[in-house]
């Protein structure tokens, strides 16, 4: 799996809405999360996982993924998969 976009609203830290472009990111072949204590590098592997399988199995559900000051949270993910030799394009969407 390739990823591609990544946008974020409401989960944890994130209020606002946060995008993050993998392709940019990854323009020479490899990218590294990397910052402070706080600062949401497993947010944006939480975000990536709820995309994929509509929950966050570390904080035990959904209920303790949403930002304190909202009512929901939104991930969109967009990504690459390599199906017969071509790649393909797939995204998801989820709203809590």
């Amino acid at each position: 799996m390739r990823p591609m976009i990544l946008e974020i609203e409401g989960l944890h830290s994130f209020c606002g809405v946060q995008r993050i472009d993998f392709q940019a990111l990854g323009e020479t072949g490899l990218f590294g999360i990397f910052g402070p204590t706080g600062s949401g590098k497993s947010t944006v592997l939480d975000a990536v996982t709820f995309a994929l399988y509509g929950r966050v199995r570390r904080v035990g559900g959904t209920q303790g993924i949403i930002n304190t000051g909202l009512d929901f949270t939104r991930v969109k993910f967009v990504f690459e998969l390599m199906k017969d030799g071509r790649r393909k394009t797939y995204w998801v969407e989820r709203r809590y």
